[in-house]
């Protein structure tokens, strides 16, 4: 039979296949969005594992912040190496003659043996030997391309850095192990210098928070793992990292970024998924004499199915191998413009299992789509079949295809959570998209019986466009849940586009400080008092202890064992490193949640306040003990108090705040804020970074203006994400309008028959669509509105409001796009001449 099954189904294929494009289309738009995200993305992992030497500059990384390794630990590194480099990482003011171009930059300086592994590249063909000009003394800086391009300094211009004085003199094209670096200073634009300099520069001055950062080229035959191992056991402070390991934040940025476009090609392929369903209806419309003669002629509903069954798993292959060829094609041909653009190396590499879990995508997806329609038509006697397709008069298909359905469904969502980086960011997509499903099914359904209700007795017109939303064969339902899919997502987009705006925008409150000094060392703590005191348009002036730690335990436990929600993750990451302060007055702009404040006076054992974020995060009470080690020294304290604060007043505030003693024994540094008059912050960070070298000078704006250059791209990447959904959508709706094209046809033919005018036809169908398009659009700005709610309060923790014009604009797009296909099917249909239809209806 199976054989057999196979034969009818492919000679039926060959004079079946026309209009099978919308079907074709929608799966391979969705199987190729999944498949170029995976394969750019597994291929930049492929490039950081390939190239991991590279990445990390050596075969291990040893690194330490705040002071230089000893003598006895760089002793102890070069017993394993062959070749060991030493740089150092830190941030400073880029300052120019012009201070309004001065800019906070990361600064790396090295020596003429580096790089260990890759090759420094620099646009002027320059090496690290140019940076010193031993003729004149004068040492050079390379930049980054977007210092020369943001007008900031020009080749050949004379610039400052602590103390020391640079002259540009080359552009940086390719810094090898960038993304390697244990320094978390990549937010801002590079400048390099030779080491020589900044030894002269006052930026080492105890306290600073510098990165001493080393290379190692390994001994033949070592194992890295060993030496990684060990050095971890005899310096436990010290950061250790092997050439396999050489980006763990990026390779994890890396992962999350595949799941999440991964998961929106996923809605994309669903949103298919309705196409592909009519796509099938349509086509077993124009077999339904053939399923009825096979039936007639004794053929069993399993042949039947069988002969479909094998043309949609065809069809599905053909779609599925079209998207996989788009989504790998359009892959390797951006994957140079990628490893250009992010500096990443890229790999390109096809995976087979990678490929093996699209594929079961796609004809899952395919299956669960077009079952229903397959089982209702095998499901409808030959009698109700022989009739005209217009009836439409088909059963339900039987529960055994519900089941099976919805047993496709689950292996669907397993595998979905089953092959994610983040399970639970799977799980709650799968969550919500089946409630979003459901809930524009159910909408669907509503507006049909809604419109069945309404009795419009007054005008022919609004009375047929009504009666249309819910006639016999109606696709009210499924335009609603295709495009109001598409259309939610793109709302979603521009929403949590518009609030992360809003939110930049309004960041700086009016109580923000202008100016943050990171680095102040006690004994220039007065002079630096007086010099801001002293300075023009000071309104306000708050400072506070500065000191580096590690976080060793909560309530004797490890910190990763104690966390409780991923949110607090922030707090342990860098192995737990995090600045701490101390202070006997409570801090300004906090509410108590819990407990109280120590006494003025107070010198008995540690207390700390701590913020409400980290008490949730790690499930912290009043009494609960933890352990920071504070340079180099256990310090134990008991949580005191816990309270809420207004981050974006962007006062100090540490989200852990000690008790004075013992921490004001401790040798430390100071941050301190000022606000200034506008115009006048230039002149104060430029007289107090000429004057105290060793000290950060951050212009808020400036940080939240690379706070929004960054945004900007991850804004582009979802606004494509969402234009491909509704590009589904858009298919989608298109395939409804081929579908309904023999129905509209003899509808029209029917109304100009009595005696309808063509303008008459035009306005009773314009208007239906524009009914749908309009309640559509209405769904879809509620459920995209839902959704960029989530995002942006449950999901970044930040304040959500309607924003009427981007949800407008958008859900405008969506009526004019249901209005103007609807209208090409109408238009094409007055095409058709009547005497056909007469004859046959």
């Amino acid at each position: 039979m199976f054989a057999t099954a196979v034969k009818v189904a492919l000679r039926d294929l060959r004079r079946g296949h026309r209009g099978f494009w919308i079907f074709l289309s929608c799966l391979a738009l969705g199987v190729a969005a999944i498949a170029s995200v995976t394969a750019i993305s597994s291929s930049m992992l492929a490039g950081i594992a390939r190239d991991g030497r590279i990445v990390l500059g050596g075969d291990i990384s040893v690194a330490q912040q705040f002071r230089n390794l000893d003598q006895e630990q760089i002793e102890a590194l070069l017993d394993y190496s062959t070749e060991m480099i030493g740089f150092v990482e830190t941030r400073t003011l880029f300052r120019t003659a012009d201070a309004t171009k001065s800019i906070l930059v990361s600064l790396k300086a090295v020596d003429a043996r580096y790089p260990v592994y890759g090759d420094l590249r620099i646009h002027q063909k320059l090496g690290i030997s140019d940076l010193v000009d031993t003729q004149s003394g004068r040492f050079g800086v390379f930049v980054d391309q977007s210092i020369i391009e943001s007008g900031n300094a020009k080749i050949g211009e004379i610039i400052s850095m602590g103390d020391q004085q640079y002259e540009v003199i080359g552009v940086i094209e390719n810094e090898p192990d960038r993304i390697g670096s244990s320094a978390q200073f990549a937010f801002w634009p590079r400048v390099m210098v030779h080491l020589d300099s900044l030894e002269r520069s006052g930026l080492l001055s105890e306290g600073s928070r510098n990165f001493y950062e080393y290379r190692l080229k390994l001994k033949d035959h070592i194992n890295v793992d060993q030496v990684v191992d060990e050095i971890d056991e005899r310096y436990p402070y010290l950061s250790v990292r092997s050439f396999q390991n050489a980006s763990p934040d990026l390779t994890d940025v890396v992962n999350r970024l595949n799941v999440l476009l991964s998961l929106a090609g996923l809605t994309t392929l669903l949103v298919g998924g309705v196409g592909v369903s009519n796509a099938l209806r349509a086509y077993l419309d124009t077999r339904l004499s053939t399923i009825a003669i096979l039936k007639n002629v004794g053929g069993s509903n399993r042949f039947i199915f069988l002969v479909y069954l094998t043309q949609i798993l065809v069809l599905s292959f053909i779609g599925i191998a079209l998207g996989l060829f788009s989504g790998y094609g359009f892959a390797f041909a951006a994957a140079s413009g990628v490893e250009q653009m992010l500096s990443i190396p890229v790999a390109l590499t096809l995976r087979p299992d990678l490929v093996a879990v699209i594929v079961t995508y796609g004809v899952l997806t395919t299956l669960l789509f077009t079952l229903w329609p397959l089982g209702r038509a095998l499901n409808t006697s030959p009698s109700a079949l022989f009739r005209d397709v217009v009836s439409n008069e088909r059963q339900s298909a039987s529960w055994q295809f519900a089941a099976v359905s919805f047993v496709i469904a689950v292996v669907l969502a397993v595998v979905v959570i089953a092959t994610a980086y983040q399970k639970n960011f799977a799980v709650w997509f799968v969550v919500g998209v089946s409630v979003a499903w459901l809930a524009f099914k159910l909408i669907g359904e509503a507006i049909i019986r809604a419109a069945k209700k309404v009795g419009l007795r007054k005008s022919s017109v609004v009375r047929l466009a009504v009666s249309n939303l819910h006639r016999p064969g109606s696709t009210t339902s499924d335009i609603v849940l295709a495009v109001g899919l598409g259309l939610s997502v793109l709302i979603a987009t521009a929403l949590t586009s518009a609030n992360l705006d809003r939110q930049i925008n309004g960041l700086i409150t009016k109580e923000a400080p202008s100016l943050f000094f990171v680095g102040i060392e006690s004994a220039q703590l007065e002079e630096f008092k007086d010099m801001v005191n002293d300075a023009l348009g000071v309104s306000e002036f708050n400072i506070m202890p500065y000191i580096p730690g590690r976080i060793i335990e909560f309530k004797g436990m490890d910190p990763e064992d104690a966390l409780v929600e991923e949110s607090g993750r922030w707090m342990i990451d860098d192995d737990g490193e995090r600045t701490v302060s101390y202070t006997s007055e409570p801090l300004k702009d906090v509410q108590m949640v819990a407990g109280k404040w120590w006494s003025a006076d107070y010198r008995g054992p540690t207390l700390a306040s701590i913020h409400e974020d980290v008490a949730d995060s790690f499930d912290l009470d009043i009494g609960d003990s933890m352990v920071l080690n504070i340079l180099g020294r256990d310090v134990h304290a008991e949580v005191a108090n816990i309270r809420d604060l207004e981050w974006r007043t962007m006062r100090l505030n540490f989200a852990i705040t000690l008790s004075p003693y013992p921490l004001n024994t401790i040798p430390h540094t100071s941050v301190a804020t000022v606000h200034v008059a506008e115009g006048l912050e230039y002149v104060l960070q430029d007289q107090v970074a000429s004057t105290f070298a060793n000290i950060t000078v951050v212009r808020v704006k400036d940080a939240l203006n690379r706070v929004n250059e960054l945004l900007v791209r991850g804004k582009n990447a979802a606004r494509i994400v969402g234009l491909i959904t509704v590009i589904a959508g858009v298919l989608v709706l298109a395939g409804i309008v081929i579908s309904e094209n023999r129905r509209r046809a003899f509808e029209t033919v029917l109304l100009k028959t009595v005696g309808a005018p063509r303008k008459f036809v035009l306005t009773v169908f314009s208007l239906e669509y524009l009914l749908q398009g309009s309640i559509t659009a209405f769904v879809a700005v509620v459920v995209g509105s839902v959704t960029s709610w989530a995002v942006v309060s449950e999901l970044m923790g930040w304040d959500w409001q309607f924003i009427a014009p981007p949800a407008f604009y958008t859900a405008i797009l969506g009526v004019v796009i249901s209005l103007l296909l609807g209208m090409a099917g109408v238009w094409r249909a007055l095409q058709h001449r009547p005497l056909y239809y007469l004859r046959n209806g």
